[in-house]
């Protein structure tokens, strides 16, 4: 009987042992999916701000492009590729550049046009839950008629869009009306 004691006594301690290592998770542990729902759902309000914005829209750009085969759209979240989103001519989107490891740490670049806000967030696990901290962050309208201009430069605004409302911003009416044809090219506040 004592032969099965220590048997026993060392098998609960090698369990034991594994126990922490089985339990413990970081923000690395988690898939890219799972990271970019929790960081829609983090940007929720800033996203979904717009008329009918059920979904929070997400494009990749740079060197998150990759990582567009690990991700699908689904309830609460839209994955549009550049040319879809120019397309239904969007305002309210966030745009991933880049995600990547620092040690158990997961970094985000990203860029929300619409409230002008760009950055890096810090992804990190703490008690069961993915906690996003800025590690760099910047407001700049500018950057924002500059990621505008990019995208929908010299295109044809179409009355009703989110890019309409958001571009007759500075009118009164807010009506969705376009109050030139074509969206400008440069970033001048002038122009936007």
């Amino acid at each position: 009987m004592p032969g099965f004691r220590r048997l026993l006594v060392s098998g609960l301690l090698c369990a034991a042992a594994w126990l922490p290592a089985a339990h413990a998770r970081n923000a690395s542990d988690y898939s890219t999916q799972e990271l970019v729902e929790a960081l829609t759902q983090r940007l929720a309000k800033v996203l979904r701000d717009a008329p009918g914005g059920d979904a929070a829209i997400v494009l990749l750009e740079g060197k998150a492009l990759p990582l567009k085969s690990r991700l699908q759209s689904v309830a609460g979240m839209r994955l549009l590729s550049q040319e879809q989103l120019v397309a239904e001519q969007r305002a309210n989107f966030l745009i991933i550049s880049q995600l990547g490891m620092q040690g158990p740490d997961i970094l985000i670049d990203y860029e929300t046009p619409n409230n002008a806000s760009f950055g890096t967030l810090r992804v990190q696990e703490q008690e069961g839950k993915l906690v996003f901290k800025a590690e760099e962050s910047y407001r700049s309208s500018s950057g924002a008629r500059a990621t505008y201009a990019r995208l929908y430069g010299g295109l044809p605004c179409r009355d009703g869009s989110e890019m309409a409302y958001r571009f007759d911003y500075a009118s009164s009416s807010r009506s969705g009306k376009c109050p030139v044809p074509t969206f400008p090219s440069s970033d001048s506040p002038l122009d936007w």
